[in-house]
This record gives structure tokens, sequence and C-alpha cells, in this order.
């Protein structure tokens, strides 16, 4: 069977050289600021990290710096140019660094002091600070034609006819679009590495995702709920994916202020009281996602190295609780201490309406009472970063910085607040990793937050759709597919 292609009236027609994506948004600025679907058309810094952490080459070709990690000196690819042949050079990536980074667009905040272009594919940044990985922090960004880009207004940016017609430097370019219908890309000929293996990509625009897939309008889907990915795994057309969002955990936040939840040894029982496995698969999650109990990145998960968390223990949590005066005096299956009754209120939203009633259920075996607050994601942010009014809330967690001066939580521990800086600041790995880890000791004993889950996102791809790997961005690897028609039993 061949794979699917858009004509110009919007009809699918078979063709086996090309893989149709299916894009939620009808808008077709995919490859812009609000669709994020950028890097088959344009090329970042460097690629993902490996297992070591360690950021690869992409447009940067090397960089280096001084000893005290102040300035970075960066060497860009030469030979690389823009779909319009004009060549890529350093003037283009600060003119993207700073772009990225001005006040009327902040997508990421600007670490750098200035940046000095030092020659036609060299430029050097400055940092007030040492900064070691936060320099590839911006390798989620493309860099873009400055020569094109460089008259128009940042506060326009979303709006820029550019990203419909975007002109990249990556392994397809842009070949034509039909309005909130499709967009037709083509391998790049001019491209610095090996060319794609996949001639053309079409980017196809709104309709239901289950219905595009199951219709065979489109070879491949993201943003599957797990419900969906369970239902489609049992349909042998398709294989499931899924990425986990490194480091966007899924944690209870205890607010150390309310006296609930102030002794390590209540939020230890509390956490034991969770069998987070089961929770999981409640949630359709993979077996093997782990658990856990400590902040760590991406490579320490992958490594292996995390300490596995505390296991689901309901008469040792009880046991903790009654250590802590916490007890059934009067036989509602009830917990008392002085004359107060063990009950909170959590604050989520109503992503997390799932996790949210499956701890009512466990707390309440435990003895404690749980009220579920579900507030909208803005509302919920500002009753737990600004206000602190919540006695618990299910909230993203992403790695340490998010602790600030652990101010959300309210939890105080000097030692903790110095190895998360030593941690989060420190530039040299091994060093912020002996940080990270005493940190990790701590944590395991005073459990200040409760991980429930990492993030995960779920794609669906027909089996002939070969390459693509759990844990990878489906857009960053698109030049790594390939199709293979013996895989096309059943048809579409």
């Amino acid at each position: 069977m061949a794979l699917a292609q858009c004509s110009r009236e919007g009809a699918v027609e078979r063709d086996p050289s090309t893989l149709t994506i299916h894009v939620a948004d009808s808008d077709e600025r995919a490859m812009g600021p609000l669709g994020l679907k950028w890097f088959p058309v344009f090329l970042g810094l460097t690629d993902d990290q490996d297992r070591t952490g360690q950021p690869q080459s992409r447009l940067l070709e090397r960089w280096e710096h001084t000893p005290d990690y102040t300035e970075w000196t960066v060497h860009l690819r030469e030979g690389v140019l823009w779909n319009d042949g004009e060549p890529v050079t350093a003037e283009d990536v600060k003119f993207s660094l700073e772009l990225w980074t001005d006040e009327e667009v902040l997508y990421e905040n600007p670490w750098f002091d200035h940046i000095t272009v030092l020659g036609t594919h060299s430029l050097k940044l400055t940092f007030v600070e040492p900064v070691g990985g936060t320099l590839f922090t911006f390798n989620w960004l493309p860099m873009l034609p400055k020569h094109l880009l460089e008259n128009l207004a940042p506060e326009e940016i979303f709006s820029w006819p550019f990203w419909v017609q975007p002109v990249g430097n990556g392994p397809f370019r842009y070949v034509r679009h039909v309005p909130q219908t499709m967009t037709q890309l083509e391998a790049n000929p001019d491209y610095f590495g090996e060319a794609p293996r996949i001639p053309r990509v079409v980017l196809r625009y709104g309709g239901n995702r289950l219905v595009e897939l199951l219709s065979g309008n489109v070879d491949v889907v993201s943003g599957l709920t797990p419900l969906d990915a369970v239902q489609l795994s049992s349909d042998p057309r398709f294989r499931i994916y899924h990425r986990i969002r490194y480091p966007q955990d899924i944690a209870i936040v205890w607010n150390h202020r309310n006296s609930l939840f102030s002794d390590p040894d209540v939020r230890r029982a509390l956490t034991m009281s969770i069998d987070r496995r089961e929770l999981h698969r409640l949630l359709s999650y993979p077996d093997d996602l782990p658990i856990f109990d400590v902040p760590a990145l991406a490579r320490h998960h992958l490594q292996g190295v995390v300490p596995a968390g505390l296991p689901f223990d309901p008469a040792g949590a009880a046991a903790l609780l009654e250590r802590a005066g916490w007890v059934d005096t009067d036989g509602d299956d009830i917990l008392e201490k002085d004359g107060q009754e063990f009950r909170f209120t959590l604050s989520t939203t109503a992503n997390e309406t799932t996790e949210a009633v499956y701890l009512q259920d466990r707390f309440r075996r435990a003895g404690i009472r749980m009220e579920i607050g579900t507030f909208d994601r803005d509302a919920l942010r500002e009753r737990t970063d600004r206000m602190f009014d919540f006695d618990a809330a299910i909230v993203y967690y992403n790695y340490i910085e998010n602790f600030g001066e652990f101010r959300r939580s309210g939890y105080e521990n000097a030692n903790a607040s110095r190895l998360r800086d030593g941690a989060w600041f420190t530039v040299d790995p091994e060093t912020a990793d002996r940080n990270l880890f005493e940190l990790w000791e701590i944590f395991e004993q005073e459990i200040p937050v409760t991980y429930l889950h990492h993030r995960i996102e779920y794609l669906a791809a027909h089996r002939r759709v070969q390459g693509l790997r759990n844990n990878r961005d489906l857009f960053s690897i698109v030049e790594h597919l390939w199709i293979d028609e013996d895989e096309n039993e059943g048809g579409r």
C-alpha cells in the first residue's frame, strides 16, 4: 500500500515515498513558535544529549570555554546553506539567540551577558556567572536566517508569514502548502548531513487524530492519551511509542507550612500509602516506568543511578503515623491527633483527576480524609507559587530549579539548599553530581515532595514507518526514518 499525500484540494492520494504526519492544530504555522514542529526544516545548535549528558554536534561543530566557564567560544559547521542559497553564519546564530531571548519574545532566559561574532563561523558568548549545561538550554530553539528576518518586529513573531513558507537549513525544505489543510516538505538537496531516507513529508492539519490515522489519511499521530494508546495497541497495523518528558515530573507538593505535613515521618507514611506501580497501571503507563523519590536529570535516569523510591507498605505507613501520634481513638476510621482529625484538600487540575481520585481512595484506607480541589492551571499556579494557599497539590515538578528557596513547599533545610545550589549552579558535572547525590540522601530521609510519575507522551505510527524509538521527539528524528512496505499487512 502507498503512503498518504494530500492533493491540491486536500484529497488523499497514495504515494510510497511520502510520510504524512498529523498536526492537531489547523494553523499552517506549525513550524513556528506556536507549533514547535520546526526541526525537520531548521537546525538547532546541538542534538540531544547522549547517556553521559554530552550534547552532540549539529549546527555547532565544536565549542570550548575559559577555565572559569564564563566565556564560551562556539564554532559552526562550514558549508551549511539556507534554502535560498545564502550561507549560514555566526551572525545568524547571534541574531537568533538575541531574538529568542528578546523581552518581547522570551522563549528562553537570556543566560548570556553578550554575544560577540569572532568570524564567519565562530562567536563568543560571555556570561556573568559560570555556566555549564546552561549553554545548551538553547538546543530546543531553531537558528533562523538574519537576512530575512532582521527587519521584522519581534512582538509580531507569532504571526510572521515566514512560518507558513519557512526558509530553513535542515534535512527538509518547504515546498508548498494548502491553508489550514497541509504543508509539504521535501528532502533538502543542500543538507550537510546524510540525505533523508524518506523523500517527502506532509504535515496534515486538523481533524480528529484517531479518525485520521484509522482512515489512512496519516501515518503518524502524536498527543495520544494513555487510553488511546492502549486501544490502538491492539490494532496490528500500528505500533505505539512513548516519550518520557525528562525532567517534567508529576509530584505531590506538601505545604510544610501546614502542621499536618511538617513531620517527615508523616510525609514518608503518606508516600508509602500510595501504590505507585498500581497508579501507573491505572494510567496505562509502561510497566517499567521507574518509581523514585529524588530530583534527577534525564541522564541520571538513563544511566540507572537514580535510587528506587519507597515501596508501597500500608503496615509500615500505619506504624509511622502512630509513631507521629496519629491514631484512631474513637473507631470512626479517621486518624486523630490532639483532637484534630487528619483531613486536608489536594489541589489539582482536571488533567490529574485520575491521580487525585486514586490518592483519595488510598488515603481513605489509611485513615486520612482528603478532599479534591480542582483549578485551572493558572489558578493552581497562583495558589501554589504566589499565595501558598494550599494543603497539598499535584504539580509539574521540573528538576530542582523549581525549588528556588523551597518557597512553593515551604520546606526549610539549609544543607539541602546548599547542595541544591551546588548541583544546579556548578559547571563541572562531576562536582554537580556529587552535590546532587548528597541531596538525594536528604530527600530519601525527608521526602519533602512525593513523586508520582514522569510526564509521558504517546504517538502511534503505521508499522511500515521504521526508525521510531521510545523517548525520542518525532520531529527531531524524521530524517532518520524509513518506510518498509513489507510491514504493510492488513492494508489501510
